[in-house]
């Protein structure tokens, strides 16, 4: 349209947030070209016309000074960066060459894709298209220290591995190591508002975290548990309600496999045992067990505060288990079964050769990606060679494990190439880094799990890439060119990739221009109860076939000895509203709102440690030391301090022992681990 007062064109646009994995419909207002600001699209379910305040401030990236708008090149030494503009053409032509190197040495899976969160259908479609024809398997990202544990739990347990929560319906909520006040709190149809709407029609909130999160401050019971230790009040909970016969027997023996063994393997985990682990009082462990199994419909929301330890996995099943015999699942009210769109496989792994391996698999082989353990692979030479690392808006300095070896890593490897949007700490040890474009530049696919509806959009770029600024899909198939594989790669615009994902889905028929407003596909919840779930028995198995295979079957801790030299526990990566990971720091709006990272320091360790408020504080673990301001709470448990990450200043990882993984999925120990603290 045309202000007449102006002369200004304006446009306003729909588009998807993916600053992280919540999707939120965004109208993007455009003047001559550019957006002048966003807010949230009232008509997507969502978020509901929500955003938060990251999302009204992504359009800032797009325009940032800062931002990266040519390749580059750099001439001084990795860790010490002196950066020379150089062409596409150029950058190409050295990384075809590297690669054409290591093809006519046969190490193609030398060669390894490490991407962040953007862009999780249609770019990623085909960088696995380029890994594919070129004979690399290794592709990884965030699955493993993200999703990985509880991923496995539910496909192993349900059968199917994305399961959500029906929160508005539910009588009884347990939020168990998740803040979504704070993190993702548009998902699930809008999880926080559903919360709220639940409690006001009396449901009760039950939140278990260490902390007193903002979410459990409007709980109605807060369960301040010792970090790391999820895993007993699982089984004790367990082992509660079958003490009681609190269990939905109907359900149990209609759909639910492996019952009859369950309390052989929770028979010790007496509520007085688990208070010795959780510093749970016993009593409160009996009420949060007669609740669940007295309160329904009920809904177990798991998150990352329980995955990030060496007994995440057990504790994510211990959790569905705990679900599946309360008889909550696929029921409104309760745990439920969304299934995303089925989009059409264009990345050609026919193509890859049977005999390669990804470099996890040896250790990790359900595992669908674990980059914690790039580094040790890389240092070790084990299984194979790493030589060439290829980075899609990932920073790992900040944000995997270890970052002492990891940068000992890189500097052994032979080409390191970051695809990004700003200059950050992983670019200072790249050799090319080339410019990317922000989500409002290109095209992309809305039909992820962990929703409560079946809500299907696509997006496409509302405004030109800034710059000489390529997507991973552009990146990808001009590098294929170069190394002739330009066949594999027939597409000419994002238009043709969208319509080749979307190929044989529910959706394929509907024009790009409806899709890009959304449709909403029927599903059926309590669809598993009549047809049966998803596993080889077509029941909720407790003990699956693989976990007996591979000696795992046991419903067992892995317990670790208390060190004197260590004696408080630490988590890392607590979340805050203004920042995601590493990312949007440099936006001053949002630096605004937190200008500094501050540790939350338990009232035990204050008062034995002689620390204040606002005293510099060090941390040290078996890995590394960092120092930090500190922040003594009586809203944490007392032993226990817990830093936010993504910070250059005092990088949370540097404390983070990348071996100490959790046995399946591979995740990283990024919270319950052993700490001193002092005062500097």
């Amino acid at each position: 349209m045309i202000d007449s007062t102006g002369g200004k064109r304006l446009e306003i646009r729909r588009t998807i947030c993916q600053i992280c994995k919540c999707d939120c419909g965004i109208l993007a207002e455009i003047e001559n070209g550019k957006i002048v600001r966003v807010r949230g699209d009232p008509e997507n379910p969502n978020n509901r016309g929500k955003l938060c305040i990251k999302g009204l401030n992504s359009f800032r990236t797009v325009y940032h000074p800062d931002r990266i708008k040519k390749p580059l090149m750099n001439v001084g030494e990795r860790g010490n960066p002196q950066w020379k503009e150089i062409s596409w053409k150029k950058a190409l032509d050295i990384i075809a060459e590297k690669l054409k190197e290591i093809k006519e040495d046969g190490m193609e899976e030398s060669l390894v894709f490490l991407h962040g969160p953007t862009g999780r259908i249609l770019d990623r479609s085909m960088v696995k298209r380029f890994a594919y024809a070129f004979g690399t398997p290794n592709i990884t990202g965030s699955w493993s220290y993200c999703v990985g544990p509880k991923v496995l739990a539910s496909k192993l347990v349900f059968g199917f591995p994305f399961p959500t929560g029906d929160f508005l319906n539910s009588r009884l909520i347990l939020l168990w190591g998740t803040n979504p006040v704070v993190s993702k709190f548009h998902r699930y149809h809008g999880i926080v508002e559903d919360i709220i709407t639940a409690r006001k029609n009396g449901a009760k909130i039950v939140v278990i975290d260490p902390r007193k999160s903002e979410t459990a401050k409007i709980s109605d019971m807060h369960l301040k548990i010792r970090p790391g230790s999820d895993v007993y009040l699982a089984l004790g909970l367990i082992n509660r309600i079958l003490e009681k016969k609190l269990y939905d027997a109907e359900f149990i023996s209609r759909h639910v496999s492996g019952f009859e063994k369950l309390e052989k393997f929770v028979s010790d985990f007496t509520p007085e045992y688990v208070e010795s682990f959780t510093d749970i009082p016993a009593e409160t462990v009996e009420e949060v067990a007669e609740l669940l199994g007295t309160i329904k419909p009920a809904v177990i929301d798991r998150r990352e505060g329980i995955l990030h330890n060496i007994n995440g996995f057990q504790t994510a099943r211990a959790i569905a288990i705990l679900s599946a015999i309360t008889g909550n699942v696929d029921i409104p009210g309760g745990t439920i079964f969304n299934p995303s769109l089925r989009i059409n496989d264009i990345t050609l792994k026919e193509l890859l050769p049977d005999n390669k391996r990804t470099f996890w698999y040896e250790r990790h082989p359900l595992a669908s990606d674990c980059s914690g353990i790039l580094s040790d692979v890389i240092l070790s030479e084990k299984p194979y060679r790493i030589r060439v690392l290829v980075i899609f808006k990932s920073n790992p300095l900040l944000t995997l494990p270890n970052t002492g070896k990891l940068i000992e890593a890189f500097r052994k490897l032979d080409l390191i190439v970051t695809h990004e949007i700003f200059l950050t700490e992983t670019c200072n040890y790249s050799d090319i880094v080339l410019p990317s474009s922000t989500f409002y530049e290109k095209a992309e696919i809305d039909a992820v799990p962990l929703k409560k509806l079946r809500w299907v959009r696509v997006r496409r770029r509302v405004i030109d890439p800034a710059g000489e600024a390529k997507s991973e899909a552009e990146f990808m198939i001009e590098l294929a060119r170069r190394l002739g594989y330009g066949d594999l790669f027939p597409f000419r615009n994002e238009d043709e990739i969208l319509k080749e994902l979307l190929k044989g889905t529910e959706v394929e028929d509907y024009p790009l221009e409806d899709l890009e407003r959304g449709v909403l596909l029927e599903y059926e919840v309590g669809f598993y109860r009549k047809n049966g779930f998803p596993t080889p028995t077509g029941k909720i198995e407790l003990f699956p076939e693989t976990l007996v295979e591979m000696g795992m079957e046991e419903l067992k801790p892995i317990t670790r000895r208390d060190d004197s030299k260590y004696p408080y526990l630490l988590i890392t990566g607590a979340r805050s509203m203004p920042y995601y990971h590493s990312q949007f720091r440099n936006i001053e709006n949002l630096r605004k709102m937190l200008p500094e990272p501050v540790a939350e320091v338990g009232r035990m360790i204050a008062e034995e440690r002689g620390i204040s408020d606002g005293d510099l504080i060090r941390i040290k673990t078996s890995t590394g030391e960092i120092e930090i301001k500190a922040g003594v709470s009586d809203e944490i448990h007392e032993s226990t301090v817990s830093i936010p990450h993504g910070w250059k200043e005092c990088n949370a990882n540097f404390l983070v022992d990348d071996t100490a993984v959790e046995p399946l999925s591979g995740a990283p120990m990024y919270r319950g681990i052993r700490c001193d603290v002092r005062r500097v």
